[in-house]
């Protein structure tokens, strides 16, 4: 682990152990990823779902109650626990291994376990040297035509004006906006994920974007991703 990989690391056991700006319900375009995907699934409880980087549980907790086989995952202890506290508080009993720590490039879990991961802006939390190894690893746990449906930001956000540039789409330092005191990040470009996803079946690639016009709120640019490992069936 490098020393930045280091510090994302401490900032997110640290965020999550205080429970400083924790999400409590699942993101909407999560949601409708899911579901547009999966809702009239036969067995909802025979479709398995990653939710990868999983923070204090708000998404995972959508998929676990809409009867989904859920397993979350994140580099932060603090936030498995916190999502574990939550599933408990909800009634939701769950096995021990529906919860994983991420520790170093390979993800623990065998080939073929997943029908989707579920990815709200925690791939861009990695440089991109780490990226491109950990979509090799949701091919990997993947099943054939599983579904990668990731949502992170974009180079078109508006902070990294505020930020020092790495190189190859990696930003740290951030000075002021969303992502200070958060660590690096990896703004996405489309180029990027044209070849992180080159031998993959793009459904789509979506442009989000939320920009102020009165007031000081935060502005996000996003790309919403949706795509298929290779041996998906003709759509």
């Amino acid at each position: 682990m490098t020393d930045l990989e280091s510090n994302n690391q401490r900032i997110w056991e640290e965020r999550y152990r205080d429970d400083r700006r924790v999400a409590k319900w699942p993101f909407d375009l999560v949601v409708s990823m899911v579901m547009r995907r999966f809702a009239n699934a036969p067995d909802r409880s025979a479709v398995r779902i990653l939710d990868y980087g999983c923070g204090g549980g708000n998404n995972f907790w959508f998929l676990a109650r809409e009867g989904f086989a859920a397993y979350a995952g994140d580099v932060a202890q603090s936030a498995l626990d916190m999502t574990r506290r939550r599933m408990a508080g909800e009634g939701l009993d769950l096995p021990a291994d529906r919860f994983a720590l991420f520790n170093g490039p390979r993800l623990p879990f065998p080939d073929g376990q997943f029908d989707a991961i579920i990815d709200r802006e925690s791939l861009c939390q990695s440089g991109w040297a780490e990226i491109r190894e950990r979509v090799a690893e949701f091919r990997r746990v993947l099943k054939p035509g599983g579904w990668y449906l990731g949502i992170n930001f974009t180079d078109h956000h508006p902070d990294a004006r505020h930020a020092t540039c790495l190189g190859n789409g990696d930003w740290h330092e951030f000075r002021q906006g969303l992502f200070k005191g958060q660590g690096r990040r990896h703004l996405f470009s489309i180029n990027d994920l044209s070849e992180l996803f080159a031998d993959w079946r793009i459904d789509h690639v979506l442009h989000h974007s939320v920009t102020a016009v009165l007031g000081s709120r935060e502005e996000v640019s996003e790309y919403v991703i949706a795509a298929q490992t290779p041996g998906a069936p003709t759509p």
